[in-house]
Protein backbone atom coordinates (compact mmCIF):
# COMPACT_ATOMS: atom_id res chain seq x y z
CA UNK A 1 0.00 0.00 0.00
CA UNK A 2 2.86 2.23 0.93
CA UNK A 3 4.57 1.59 -2.26
CA UNK A 4 1.33 2.72 -4.63
CA UNK A 5 0.90 5.51 -2.24
CA UNK A 6 4.18 6.42 -2.97
CA UNK A 7 3.60 6.45 -7.04
CA UNK A 8 0.45 8.16 -6.60
CA UNK A 9 2.68 10.76 -4.94
CA UNK A 10 5.12 11.00 -7.67
CA UNK A 11 2.86 10.91 -10.53
CA UNK A 12 0.59 13.59 -9.27
CA UNK A 13 3.67 15.76 -8.32
CA UNK A 14 4.55 15.41 -12.89
CA UNK A 15 0.98 16.48 -13.68
CA UNK A 16 0.96 19.13 -11.57
CA UNK A 17 4.35 20.35 -12.35
CA UNK A 18 2.77 19.73 -15.69
CA UNK A 19 -0.14 21.81 -15.63
CA UNK A 20 1.89 24.38 -14.44
CA UNK A 21 4.16 24.64 -16.92
CA UNK A 22 1.31 24.23 -19.66
CA UNK A 23 -0.89 26.86 -18.09
CA UNK A 24 1.89 29.48 -17.85
CA UNK A 25 0.51 30.89 -20.76
CA UNK A 26 2.01 34.08 -22.44
CA UNK A 27 3.64 36.71 -20.10
CA UNK A 28 3.80 40.74 -20.77
CA UNK A 29 7.05 40.75 -22.84
CA UNK A 30 6.04 37.97 -24.90
CA UNK A 31 2.29 39.54 -25.26
CA UNK A 32 4.12 42.71 -26.56
CA UNK A 33 6.08 40.99 -29.35
CA UNK A 34 2.52 39.47 -30.73
CA UNK A 35 1.32 42.37 -30.86
CA UNK A 36 3.84 44.31 -32.92
CA UNK A 37 3.92 41.32 -35.28
CA UNK A 38 -0.04 42.12 -35.31
CA UNK A 39 0.33 45.44 -36.52
CA UNK A 40 0.83 46.80 -40.62
CA UNK A 41 3.76 47.14 -42.78
CA UNK A 42 2.64 49.78 -45.92
CA UNK A 43 3.38 48.52 -49.28
CA UNK A 44 2.89 50.08 -52.22
CA UNK A 45 0.11 52.19 -50.26
CA UNK A 46 -1.82 48.68 -49.17
CA UNK A 47 -1.37 48.04 -45.42
CA UNK A 48 -0.03 44.29 -45.21
CA UNK A 49 -0.20 41.95 -42.14
CA UNK A 50 1.74 39.20 -41.27
CA UNK A 51 -0.72 36.07 -42.17
CA UNK A 52 -2.65 34.98 -38.95
CA UNK A 53 -0.74 31.43 -39.07
CA UNK A 54 2.59 33.39 -38.96
CA UNK A 55 1.67 34.94 -35.37
CA UNK A 56 -0.13 31.46 -34.28
CA UNK A 57 3.03 29.91 -34.19
CA UNK A 58 4.76 32.09 -32.55
CA UNK A 59 2.09 32.19 -29.99
CA UNK A 60 2.70 28.64 -29.74
CA UNK A 61 6.42 28.67 -29.22
CA UNK A 62 6.16 31.67 -26.68
CA UNK A 63 3.81 29.35 -24.76
CA UNK A 64 7.31 27.15 -24.53
CA UNK A 65 9.53 29.64 -22.75
CA UNK A 66 9.40 32.84 -20.53
CA UNK A 67 10.48 35.95 -22.00
CA UNK A 68 11.72 38.33 -20.33
CA UNK A 69 11.33 42.26 -20.31
CA UNK A 70 14.80 42.79 -22.38
CA UNK A 71 14.40 40.20 -24.44
CA UNK A 72 11.33 41.45 -25.86
CA UNK A 73 12.67 44.85 -26.55
CA UNK A 74 15.53 43.36 -28.52
CA UNK A 75 12.96 41.31 -30.76
CA UNK A 76 10.53 45.06 -31.32
CA UNK A 77 13.39 46.74 -32.35
CA UNK A 78 14.14 43.99 -34.79
CA UNK A 79 11.05 43.74 -36.08
CA UNK A 80 10.47 47.31 -36.44
CA UNK A 81 13.89 47.22 -38.34
CA UNK A 82 12.43 44.93 -40.46
CA UNK A 83 8.77 46.33 -41.02
CA UNK A 84 11.17 49.34 -42.34
CA UNK A 85 13.36 47.90 -44.57
CA UNK A 86 10.01 45.69 -46.63
CA UNK A 87 8.67 49.11 -46.82
CA UNK A 88 12.02 50.84 -48.30
CA UNK A 89 11.89 47.65 -50.99
CA UNK A 90 9.38 49.57 -52.99
CA UNK A 91 7.71 46.05 -53.82
CA UNK A 92 4.06 44.38 -53.57
CA UNK A 93 5.17 41.85 -51.38
CA UNK A 94 8.14 40.04 -50.32
CA UNK A 95 8.04 37.98 -53.37
CA UNK A 96 8.79 40.74 -55.33
CA UNK A 97 11.74 41.81 -53.58
CA UNK A 98 15.30 41.88 -55.32
CA UNK A 99 17.89 38.80 -54.62
CA UNK A 100 19.80 41.21 -52.49
CA UNK A 101 16.87 42.85 -50.41
CA UNK A 102 16.09 39.54 -49.67
CA UNK A 103 19.45 38.42 -48.48
CA UNK A 104 19.15 41.56 -46.09
CA UNK A 105 16.13 40.90 -44.54
CA UNK A 106 16.84 37.04 -44.08
CA UNK A 107 19.89 39.04 -42.03
CA UNK A 108 17.37 41.03 -39.76
CA UNK A 109 15.53 37.75 -39.32
CA UNK A 110 18.38 36.05 -37.44
CA UNK A 111 18.62 38.64 -35.01
CA UNK A 112 15.09 38.44 -34.26
CA UNK A 113 15.96 35.01 -33.05
CA UNK A 114 19.34 35.92 -31.65
CA UNK A 115 17.48 37.13 -27.87
CA UNK A 116 16.20 33.39 -27.67
CA UNK A 117 18.82 31.86 -29.11
CA UNK A 118 17.22 30.88 -31.82
CA UNK A 119 18.30 30.12 -35.41
CA UNK A 120 17.07 31.29 -39.25
CA UNK A 121 17.94 29.76 -42.31
CA UNK A 122 16.56 30.26 -45.83
CA UNK A 123 16.59 27.38 -48.47
CA UNK A 124 17.22 29.65 -52.01
CA UNK A 125 15.39 26.42 -54.49
CA UNK A 126 12.00 25.88 -51.84
CA UNK A 127 12.52 29.74 -50.85
CA UNK A 128 11.36 28.09 -47.34
CA UNK A 129 12.40 29.67 -44.01
CA UNK A 130 12.96 28.01 -41.30
CA UNK A 131 13.34 29.08 -37.54
CA UNK A 132 14.46 26.60 -34.73
CA UNK A 133 14.40 27.40 -30.71
CA UNK A 134 17.46 27.02 -28.82
CA UNK A 135 16.85 23.44 -28.59
CA UNK A 136 16.74 22.53 -32.43
CA UNK A 137 13.21 22.67 -32.85
CA UNK A 138 11.33 23.77 -35.46
CA UNK A 139 9.05 26.55 -34.11
CA UNK A 140 8.38 27.97 -37.79
CA UNK A 141 9.10 26.80 -42.04
CA UNK A 142 7.08 28.58 -44.10
CA UNK A 143 7.75 30.82 -47.75
CA UNK A 144 7.47 33.99 -46.31
CA UNK A 145 4.37 36.53 -47.58
CA UNK A 146 2.18 39.38 -46.34
CA UNK A 147 -1.60 39.35 -46.74
CA UNK A 148 -3.75 42.32 -46.47
CA UNK A 149 -6.96 42.04 -44.18
CA UNK A 150 -10.35 41.62 -45.34
CA UNK A 151 -13.07 41.25 -43.06
CA UNK A 152 -10.91 40.03 -40.35
CA UNK A 153 -9.73 37.27 -42.36
CA UNK A 154 -6.44 37.18 -43.84
CA UNK A 155 -5.92 37.10 -47.93
CA UNK A 156 -3.27 37.42 -50.26
CA UNK A 157 -3.03 40.15 -52.97
CA UNK A 158 -5.23 38.38 -55.35
CA UNK A 159 -8.47 38.16 -53.03
CA UNK A 160 -7.44 34.57 -52.10
CA UNK A 161 -8.03 33.74 -48.48
CA UNK A 162 -4.76 31.83 -47.11
CA UNK A 163 -6.21 31.34 -43.46
CA UNK A 164 -9.03 31.42 -40.87
CA UNK A 165 -7.03 32.63 -38.42
CA UNK A 166 -7.58 29.33 -36.37
CA UNK A 167 -4.32 28.82 -33.53
CA UNK A 168 -3.12 25.53 -34.18
CA UNK A 169 -1.20 23.55 -31.05
CA UNK A 170 2.46 22.66 -32.78
CA UNK A 171 5.64 21.47 -31.36
CA UNK A 172 6.21 21.84 -27.52
CA UNK A 173 2.94 22.86 -26.99
CA UNK A 174 1.35 19.89 -28.37
CA UNK A 175 3.76 17.55 -26.33
CA UNK A 176 3.00 19.51 -22.93
CA UNK A 177 -0.76 18.81 -23.79
CA UNK A 178 -0.21 15.33 -24.47
CA UNK A 179 1.87 14.74 -21.13
CA UNK A 180 -0.79 16.83 -18.85
CA UNK A 181 -3.85 14.80 -20.78
CA UNK A 182 -1.82 11.40 -20.00
CA UNK A 183 -0.83 12.16 -16.78
CA UNK A 184 -4.08 13.17 -15.84
CA UNK A 185 -5.52 10.13 -16.88
CA UNK A 186 -2.53 7.56 -15.67
CA UNK A 187 -3.44 9.10 -12.50
CA UNK A 188 -7.08 8.83 -12.73
CA UNK A 189 -6.38 4.98 -13.88
CA UNK A 190 -4.33 4.54 -10.07
CA UNK A 191 -6.53 5.88 -7.46
CA UNK A 192 -9.17 4.27 -9.22
CA UNK A 193 -7.04 0.99 -8.67
CA UNK A 194 -6.21 2.14 -4.97
CA UNK A 195 -9.55 3.05 -3.96
CA UNK A 196 -11.02 -0.18 -4.85
CA UNK A 197 -7.52 -2.32 -3.45
CA UNK A 198 -8.35 -0.47 -0.42
CA UNK A 199 -11.98 -1.33 -0.92
CA UNK A 200 -11.29 -5.43 -0.62
CA UNK A 201 -8.78 -4.67 2.48
CA UNK A 202 -11.88 -3.45 4.55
Amino acid sequence: MKKISAVIAALLIVVISAVTAFAAGINDNEQKVLDELKTSVEMQGMEMYWPRTYVNQAENYFNTIDMTADQAEQIIAVIRSGKNQLESTGAKNIAECTGEQKKELMSTLTKVMEPVNGTASFDNISGEVTLKAENGEVIFKAVPTLVAKDGGKSVDINGKITDGGVIKITGGSADMLTIVLIGAAAASVIAGGVFFAGRKMI
